[in-house]
């Protein structure tokens, strides 16, 4: 992928991260698995493991957007820096 493919995937995934229908979404979501996890019994382990591995997942979705964010401002610079070149 080049600088410029990297740039646009990061201008989308900031569009995303910024949407508000996403972000309701996702809070709502969080709020969902903080939720079954503090209303599990005790002995209800696979309750609190699947909103555990829920929120996980759900962690590793905003990190991935987070990175190529962060890829495409690294592209950004370097297209700068080739187009002063």
């Amino acid at each position: 992928m080049n600088n410029q493919e990297k740039l646009n995937r990061a201008i989308n995934a900031q569009h995303l991260l910024d949407d508000p229908l996403i972000q309701e979404a996702l809070a709502s979501m969080e709020s969902m698995y903080i939720s079954d996890w503090k209303s599990s019994t005790v002995d209800d382990v696979v309750k609190r493991e699947r909103a555990y591995a829920c929120m996980t997942v759900l962690n590793d979705f905003k990190a991935a957007l987070s990175s190529f964010v962060n890829t495409g401002k690294i592209a950004e610079k370097q297209i700068e820096r080739d187009s002063k070149l």
